[in-house]
Parts: structure tokens; C-alpha cells; sequence
């Protein structure tokens, strides 16, 4: 509860709202290209807008935390019985666990979603309309259905897939098969060993992801096969 936790607070802030910054800029390009489309409705453009809004929770959660729950007098103002301090560092760790977690679960949704919509878009028919499991659902959209294939897009998905589904577990790795898995990402090796915590899931790590999601985001919207889609491909996610 001192200045150093609000500065490592604070540089997360700057490092997430970097990552925003660039999504918004990809927006206002994605918007020019499909400037026939409603900007609100179609799923090309409101790809961007859920994962905005997934960076913007995550802000104001570390903003609260900078702001609010470092400071003592805040928890005097608000809690009745004084909470000592070993005690409040553990709630405020707490939160920033949620808030992490929560992010990643958020910010895998509003690709995948996405995704979903794209795939029917292109071939109603595929990946049993687009329900199938979502390893399916990636697959088909980038091997067959886009012009060109992002293969790091797979490289992504199949790290970061098995990071959310950790999510189920507390943050420990589970498979069915009971089998260990190692993926490998940008060069590193990442290893899921069956009933161990996952522990490179740091802000680092999550930031890195986070931004290569939106680079494959706009390659695969900008791909000439969504392009060459001359209707709207409506998002039924946003109201």
C-alpha cells in the first residue's frame, strides 16, 4: 500500500490504454472500408468496438485499484471495522487476480464471437452453423474460408485456448486425456501440465497476447474473402 504499488498500477494503465489506443485507430480504418455498412450493426466493424469495451472494463478495474483501493483513508470511508494491512494487500491481490482472469475470459469471447459470425457469413453451413467447438470453428475460417491463412492466428488461439479454459479451474490445467500439452508461441514454449497451476499468465504476458489479438483481428477482417461479403453481417452480440 505505497507509491511503488500505485506506479506498477499506474504503468499497467499506460501499457492497456496503448493497446486501446491502436484498437480505436483500427476501427476508424475498419469503418472506412466497410463505410456502406451501419458502423453499430455489422460484425466486421463491432469486432473492434467488444474488444474496446473488454480493454475499457480492465482499465477502470486498475484505475480503481490505483485510485481506491491503495489508499487506507478509502477503506476507512467505506468499511466499518478497520481491516489490517497484511489483510488488504491479500484483497486487493484478490481483485487484481479477478480482474486479470476476467479480462482474459472477456477478451477470448469477443474473438471468438466474432469469428463465429465471420465463418457463417461465409458458408452458413459450416462447422454445424457455426456452433461446433471453437478449435473448428478457427480452423475452417482460416484454412479454408479466407484468402490467405494467418497461421500465427492458430499459433495464438491454440496458446491461448487452453489459458481460458484454466479459467474453469481456478488457474490450473486440466485436460480430459490427462495429458500434458507444450505450445509454442513467438518463439517460446509454454507448458500446461496436467493438475498445475498455470503460472506464466503474467500482465506481460497478457498484454503481448492481448495486443497480438487485435493485429490478427484486423487481418482477418480485412482479408478479401470478408471484403468480398456485399451485405451486413450482423452482430446479434450488440444492442
Amino acid at each position: 500500500m505505497n507509491k511503488v504499488d500505485s506506479n506498477y498500477f499506474n504503468n499497467l494503465i499506460k501499457q492497456f490504454e496503448s493497446i486501446r489506443d491502436t484498437v480505436h485507430g483500427d476501427r476508424q480504418a475498419i469503418i472506412k472500408t466497410f463505410s456502406a455498412f451501419n458502423k453499430d450493426k455489422d460484425a466486421r466493424i463491432t469486432s473492434f468496438s467488444k474488444l474496446i469495451n473488454v480493454f475499457n472494463s480492465l482499465l477502470l478495474a486498475l484505475t480503481f485499484i490505483s485510485k481506491h483501493l491503495l489508499r487506507k483513508d478509502w477503506w476507512q470511508a467505506n468499511y466499518s471495522e478497520t481491516i489490517p494491512e497484511y489483510d488488504l494487500l491479500i484483497l486487493v491481490q484478490e481483485f487484481e487476480s479477478f480482474s486479470k482472469m476476467a479480462f482474459v475470459q472477456f477478451l477470448f469471447s469477443s474473438v471468438e464471437s466474432s469469428f463465429r459470425l465471420f465463418l457463417r457469413a461465409l458458408d452458413p453451413e459450416a462447422c454445424k452453423g457455426g456452433t461446433a467447438e471453437f478449435i473448428s470453428i478457427y480452423e475452417c475460417l482460416f484454412k479454408s474460408k479466407l484468402s490467405a491463412c494467418p497461421h500465427e492466428g492458430i499459433e495464438i488461439l491454440e496458446l491461448l485456448r487452453p489459458v481460458r479454459n484454466t479459467i474453469h479451474n481456478n488457474g490450473v490445467y486440466f485436460h480430459p486425456s490427462g495429458r500434458d500439452v507444450e505450445v509454442e508461441w513467438n518463439g517460446t514454449k509454454y507448458r500446461f501440465i496436467q493438475g498445475t497451476p498455470v503460472d506464466f499468465v503474467t500482465w506481460d504476458f497478457i498484454s503481448s497476447i492481448s495486443d497480438s489479438l487485435r493485429t490478427l483481428l484486423r487481418t482477418v477482417v480485412e482479408d478479401l474473402s470478408l471484403i468480398a461479403v456485399d451485405q451486413e453481417i450482423t452482430d446479434p452480440f450488440v444492442s
